[in-house]
């Protein structure tokens, strides 16, 4: 008798079970046949009763302990399932259903080892058999050895194409290896074999969501939702889809129904607090976070979402805490040391606001802001060839940027690099003609390559532009209408 499969976040792979060939039963007492009629039935507590019955009454076959097995199984009883089967294996060490089985329990006390030992014990016996090999690749993806695990399942379909689960399992391997499109292949022919699978079409819609699709994920979320109402996991999901959709209103009461049916499920709360927090509603989103913080104190995101609002409420100081918090947690995640690192510097705190954003990029962080705010506070103490370095990463990353062209020419500039300076100044007002800063910045180069004529034209070409204000990620201020002037007038 095989059990539904699960697979997704939060869901367990569930193993399957197999009566053996009738052909292979023996001839037992009537208790024995009295067991096999309760246990089709649904009664296992009588089926348990009578093969015991059966067992106390005189010597009996393989099949008889295999079959109580099965009926302590179905009754939750683990421990007495795994006696029973080892029992019926050593009346007959041929009986591939029975290490099948004995395997499958061993999966569901968490015991993976002993599971695949005796699930490749059972292919030994019965090459042919798809059901161990699809069990086998459920403990392989439990040790987390997908490619063994996909292997398995691959071989459960050659075996038995008609195994919808083999697919769906095999699709969510190949999800977790970021195959996304190789996975909603597998989880359309679960469908297909099986068109009310709610748990296939929630798993295609992940698929879809990591492939970029958020609109058919809402489809196959929805369909999960109408097979399953109370699939509370597909809610939550398609709130996230919704969110990438900017339906925040539907995303919002997708998570409500979620958190009516899990009301302890901390990623729903931290999730509608992120989109309340989207909607320009801080006080709900903080009240979501802190309960979802509540339900989980080492959810690493919801202190990220918290710092982040409290940042956006302009106290740094908390959102420092919740940053600190976070790595605490996670210290390989670079982007927290960026996101704490740019509140040091809403503090004014650039020695500290240095040290996060430069572990941040020495740790592969690619944000561009952080890049150029750490050039620029590499510049402004002095280490030029470092904010150079940086600056030409940014502009060889977002080479149509007239600010990170001036940022490099000021740089540039610093270091005596005149010339190459020059030329990324000129860049900028190419990209941008009305870059005021950079005909400024431009001309004090060209004073120093000894070219007053081109210094003093873009002295007076800067004079013609109106004042700009600094740009939100730099560190400098704008240059003076009254200090053109001066320049001007003192040559």
């Amino acid at each position: 008798m095989r059990s539904a499969i699960a697979v997704a976040a939060a869901v367990s792979l569930i193993l399957a079970f197999l009566v053996p060939d009738p052909a292979r039963s023996q001839a037992v007492p009537d208790p024995a046949e009295k067991g096999k009629q309760a246990y089709r039935t649904g009664e296992y507590d009588k089926a348990v009763k009578e093969f015991t019955r059966a067992i106390q009454s005189g010597p009996v076959g393989a099949d008889v302990f295999f079959r109580r097995g099965l009926a302590y199984e179905a009754l939750g009883k683990l421990p007495e399932a795994v006696n029973d089967y080892t029992r019926s294996i050593g009346l007959d060490g041929s009986l591939d259903s029975a290490y099948n089985n004995r395997g499958s329990v061993y999966y569901k006390q968490g015991d993976n080892d002993r599971a695949i030992r005796d699930l490749t014990k059972a292919i030994e016996l019965n090459p042919s058999y798809a059901l161990a090999y699809y069990n086998r690749g459920n403990a392989l993806y439990r040790k987390g050895e997908l490619d063994r695990a996909i292997s398995d399942f691959s071989r459960a379909v050659e075996l038995d194409p008609s195994d919808a689960d083999a697919y769906n399992n095999r699709g969510w391997a190949l999800l977790q290896k970021n195959q996304p499109a190789d996975s909603i292949s597998d989880f359309s022919r679960a469908i297909e074999i099986n068109p009310r699978y709610s748990l296939a079409y929630y798993n295609r819609g992940n698929a879809l969501l990591q492939a970029g699709d958020p609109q058919n994920s809402v489809k196959d979320f929805s369909k999960a939702i109408d097979l399953n109402p109370e699939y509370a996991l597909a809610y939550y999901k398609r709130g996230n889809a919704r969110a990438q959709l900017d339906s925040l209103e539907e995303a919002i009461d997708d998570y409500n129904h979620a958190v009516r049916m899990n009301p302890s499920y901390a990623d729903v709360y931290n999730n509608r607090g992120w989109v309340f927090f989207k909607k320009g509603m801080p006080a709900q989103a903080l009240r979501d976070v802190i309960k979802s913080l509540s339900l989980d104190p080492q959810f690493v995101r919801a202190y990220v979402n918290r710092g982040w609002i409290y940042r956006s409420q302009g106290n740094c100081v908390k959102a420092i805490q919740d940053f600190t918090a976070a790595l605490k947690l996670d210290e390989k995640q670079p982007a927290l040391y960026a996101y704490r690192g740019l509140c040091h510097l809403d503090t004014g705190d650039e020695s500290h606001a240095l040290q996060d954003l430069e572990r941040a990029v020495s740790m592969n962080h690619d944000d561009p802001e952080v890049i150029m705010l750490l050039g620029a506070l590499k510049e402004k103490s002095g280490d030029y060839d470092r904010a150079i370095d940086l600056f030409t990463r940014y502009v060889n990353e977002q080479p149509n940027d007239a600010v990170g062209h001036f940022d490099l020419g000021v740089a540039l500039g610093k270091a005596g690099r005149f010339r190459e300076s020059a030329h990324e100044l000129s860049k900028a007002i190419e990209i941008d003609p009305r870059f005021r800063d950079a005909y400024f910045k431009r001309a004090i180069v060209h004073e120093f390559l000894g070219d007053a004529q081109r210094a003093r034209g873009d002295l007076s070409a800067a004079l013609n532009l109106p004042e700009t204000k600094p740009e939100p990620r730099s560190l400098r201020e704008p240059i003076s209408t009254a200090h053109v002037r001066e320049i001007l007038s003192s040559r």
